[in-house]
């Protein structure tokens, strides 16, 4: 997690039950989370709790993975770009507005401790970004129009969820669906010309554009999402280049095609947890010099194994195939 969205100590000083002190729009929000928990019990408890579970990045990133790997390589890095786009949105209005979350200042409404600021939701906008993208991946008429609401009854849930565990007020999740949506919107519109022209560029520029993309991220001062997206461009790009696999290649029926998938995904995970694993016990003390460093350069070994080194391990190992026309 970057410095930029943590709550500094000095937040803790509105930790406090609210009083006529405070701004009418968190009490009104205090209020609506009040009224949500009126009905809790141990067994809303653990529902809420593992609803707002799967709202989390490991979940993503492991649903990411599963879809890039085994499903449709190009659709899940373009809805990793997505994602990765929306998280750092999240990050920097987090950053930017500086607002407390209701348990920070009605402690009796904590049912969940989060250590970063509260608008927008982070839950709110990824929920919405990552399950809707996902919708418009379905053939138009009924069923598309299914999916599209599913989507956002999933995200409705997880939005009260976190209204629920005293995580978010009311606002943070309108500001979180909005962003949620603007994600939505440029991914339907930009989408198929960005892949088009990406594709139509060679291997230079496709490290360029991936390099400058990761520079803007880094003047915001997020370092994790900064290396993030240098890898994930560049892994792709190597991948499109050296080794040009196709997820749907080896997938017909029945239990060999199951674990041909099934040992791609374990010697992705596999490869992606020895470098974590392994960085973890480099990563020096937040005040080192070099803790920046080494917080960019995780995530941008993580991208080149997960977009590139893994594919050419599949490759390899005869567990895919090379796509007929690689494309981005």
């Amino acid at each position: 997690m970057d410095n930029a969205t943590a709550l500094p100590a000095q937040l803790s000083l509105a930790i406090g039950a609210a009083d006529a002190g405070t701004p009418a729009i968190y009490q009104w929000g205090l209020a609506v989370v009040k009224r949500v928990q009126t009905g809790d019990s141990p067994v809303v408890d653990g529902f809420m709790r593992g609803i707002s579970f799967f709202g989390t990045d490991a979940v993503y990133l492991a649903l990411l993975l599963l879809i890039f790997w085994c499903i449709d390589e190009k659709k899940g890095v373009r809805l990793s770009v997505t994602m990765l786009f929306s998280a750092w949105t999240n990050a920097f209005f987090k950053a930017l507005l500086h607002q407390p979350r209701p348990f920070q200042l009605d402690p009796s409404v904590g049912k969940s401790f989060e250590p970063t600021y509260g608008i927008p939701s982070g839950h709110a906008q990824a929920s919405l970004a990552f399950w809707t993208v996902a919708a418009s991946w379905a053939k138009h008429g009924t069923r598309r129009a299914l999916f599209f609401a599913l989507a956002i009854l999933i995200s409705l849930v997880m939005g009260v969820s976190r209204l629920y565990l005293g995580a978010h007020f009311p606002t943070d999740l309108f500001a979180g669906w909005f962003l949620g949506g603007a994600a939505l919107t440029c991914y339907i519109f930009f989408e198929e010309r960005i892949s088009n022209f990406l594709a139509k560029s060679g291997l230079r520029i496709q490290f360029i554009i991936s390099a400058a993309a990761s520079f803007v991220i880094l003047l915001t001062g997020n370092t994790l999402l900064s290396g993030a997206m240098l890898g994930m461009g560049a892994g792709y790009a190597l991948m499109l280049k050296f080794a040009p696999f196709a997820a749907k290649s080896k997938r017909g029926k029945g239990v060999k095609t199951f674990f041909i998938l099934l040992a791609r995904y374990i010697i992705g995970v596999a490869g992606a947890a020895i470098l974590f694993f392994a960085f973890q016990r480099l990563i020096p003390d937040k005040n080192s010099a070099y803790h920046l460093i080494v917080y960019f350069c995780l995530p941008l070994l993580l991208g080149l194994w997960i977009y590139a080194g893994a594919p050419w391990i599949f490759l390899k190992a005869r567990l895919a195939e090379t796509a007929e026309k690689a494309i981005f």
